[in-house]
């Protein structure tokens, strides 16, 4: 079985070390004792450990008849992306290059696994109707639950079946919030749906080629709420629909997926940065699309994403007013541009509203999410309960 299968037995270096509190040289040592078995395989980044075996030993570690530990998010590993020495990696693979490849169901593969490559048919029609009247932000979470409402398996928690139908699950969803219901086909690409579904020219190839990159940059990033929100679905074996629903609640807050349209309103022409500054920091106690705690050094998603929406011609005057509102924000807070503040520049220069970005976020993340939920599926169900201190 491939590592890079999200239900397979081997895990990262990285996810061994926290299901048993150690740090890596720790894991290495029990190695080099013998304790415990490794495997270096080329083109893994770090050493594989068999899942059982680690979670025998983390069992071991308990004393006999004492309960299971509180859960704490730290607890919790997942494969499908990491943070290494500043730079984002899915599934091992560098956002940079993953980006390169100039296609987001390439991309979506790496997230989902090597199986989500296989492509899926549909058993279903796509159901007739009209998202129009709803709120945009409304429409993805409502296109997904119809979508469930006409697919008898929906409730399917077969891992193998989630991890090839995901795709074609968002890209379906993505069709019915554009106003479609001819089903699109295996091989559409997700980027111009999506600038359909915002209310863009589909056919602007500059623009659908910003947007993917946008996509793709936004595909995961760990265990995030809405991920997190989706696996405590999954762990109770919710099918996939119903765990996307659970994410897209989280997603909606200001803090998560609608962060892009706080850092929306910073970048409108004819407004005096240092006042929208002050103000922000007055309302919100920071400055939306700046700063992340994992990034002190600079979010890189934004950088791939500014990064190629100043490639596109006619953005020069978007640039200025980014830089001048980065660098009224870096000399009041030390905070640099993240992803949020480069999705709502895309926005911009797309002419899209601010609603959009909490969509594009929903649109993108539902990959993450289903290869989350698929790793879910591997642990032992209903995992995510605490323990009373007093019981």
């Amino acid at each position: 079985m491939s590592t890079t299968d999200p239900v397979g037995p081997w895990i990262t270096t990285t996810e061994a070390a926290q299901r048993l509190g150690v740090k890596r040289a720790t894991l290495y040592a029990y190695v080099s004792r013998g304790v415990l078995r490794s495997e270096r395989r080329p083109g893994q980044q770090e050493s594989l450990f068999e899942r059982a075996q680690i979670d025998a030993m983390a069992s071991a570690t308990r004393a006999p008849g004492s309960p299971p530990p509180v859960l704490r998010f730290r607890s919790i590993a997942t494969a499908v992306s990491s943070q290494v020495d500043g730079d984002l990696h899915y599934r091992g693979t560098p956002l940079g290059e993953v980006v390169a490849l100039g296609s987001f169901d390439e991309a979506a593969s790496i997230v989902l696994g090597s199986s989500a490559a296989q492509p899926f048919s549909r058993e279903t029609p796509l159901p007739s109707f009209d998202l129009g009247a709803l709120p945009l932000e409304r429409r993805m979470p409502v296109a997904v639950q119809l979508l469930a409402a006409a697919d008898p398996f929906a409730s399917d928690a077969d891992p193998g079946r989630v991890c090839r139908s995901a795709l074609s699950t968002v890209r379906d969803a993505v069709t019915l919030v554009a106003g479609r219901t001819t089903p699109p086909a295996p091989s559409a690409d997700l980027a111009p749906l999506a600038l359909e579904a915002l209310g863009g020219t589909p056919t602007a190839g500059a623009d659908v080629a910003v947007l993917r990159v946008l996509l793709i940059a936004l595909l995961d990033h760990g265990l995030t709420a809405s991920t997190v929100a989706a696996r405590v679905a999954a762990s109770t074996r919710a099918g996939l629909h119903d765990c996307l629903s659970a994410s897209y609640a989280a997603m909606a807050g200001p803090l998560h997926g609608a962060a892009p349209v706080a850092a929306h309103a910073l970048l409108a022409e004819g407004d005096d940065p240092t006042g929208l500054v002050a103000q922000s920091l007055r309302r919100h106690g920071n400055v939306p699309g700046f700063g992340h705690f994992l990034y002190p050094d600079g979010d890189p998603r934004a950088d791939v994403v500014l990064g190629a929406l100043w490639r596109r011609r006619g953005t020069t005057r978007l640039r200025r007013r980014v830089e001048a509102v980065a660098h009224v924000v870096a000399e009041r807070t030390g905070h640099l541009p993240n992803i949020d503040l480069a999705s709502a520049a895309v926005l911009h220069a797309l002419r899209l509203p601010a609603q959009s970005g909490e969509v594009v976020f929903q649109m993108a993340r539902s990959v993450g999410v289903a290869a989350h939920v698929v790793e879910e599926y591997a642990e032992e169900p209903l995992r995510w309960r605490g323990r009373d201190p007093q019981g």
